[in-house]
């Protein structure tokens, strides 16, 4: 009887370690797949842009758009759904900026702050997010903007 209650519970606990594992594991790959869509997104955009030679030997254009989410200090991370959604969402307010010279974009740094400067995006995984932005970085043909992500509080 008492190896009989051993096996059923060694085999509950086995259940539960091999359960645990194969979640484990297919939350890295759902991950993992949202950062590879991303990094393809990025580089279809970067294809699609047409350049003429003479043109990018004169001047430096922004291609693309990179905005890394910050969540802030006293907040638990984001997940990997929500950064790619208000990454999605960011790069939208900041499209204007595709194909603009990098000088003109310097001029225009107070236009980029006051379109994103505490914008509420509603609706992220059932929460609002409220951005801030820490910096932007034109180099490289690259528009880089390092955002602050918080939840709003209702």
């Amino acid at each position: 009887m008492q190896a009989i209650a051993f096996f059923l519970c060694g085999l509950i606990v086995g259940a539960a370690v091999y359960s645990a594992l194969v979640l484990d594991q297919s939350n890295r790959i759902v991950q993992q797949n949202y950062e590879l869509k991303e990094q393809v997104e990025l580089i279809r955009q970067e294809l699609e842009r047409p350049q003429k030679p003479q043109e990018a030997a004169f001047t430096s254009l922004v291609l693309y758009l990179v905005d890394p989410v910050d969540k802030s200090k006293e907040e638990p991370p984001l997940d990997t759904v929500t950064e790619k959604e208000l990454k999605k969402r960011l790069r939208d307010d900041l499209h204007i900026f595709l194909g603009r010279k990098i000088y003109d974009i310097g001029s225009d740094a107070q236009l980029a702050r006051s379109l994103i400067e505490g914008r509420v995006y509603p609706d992220i995984e059932k929460k609002d997010y409220i951005v801030s932005i820490r910096t932007v970085l034109a180099v490289d043909r690259r528009l880089t903007v390092w955002v602050e992500a918080r939840t709003m509080v209702r």
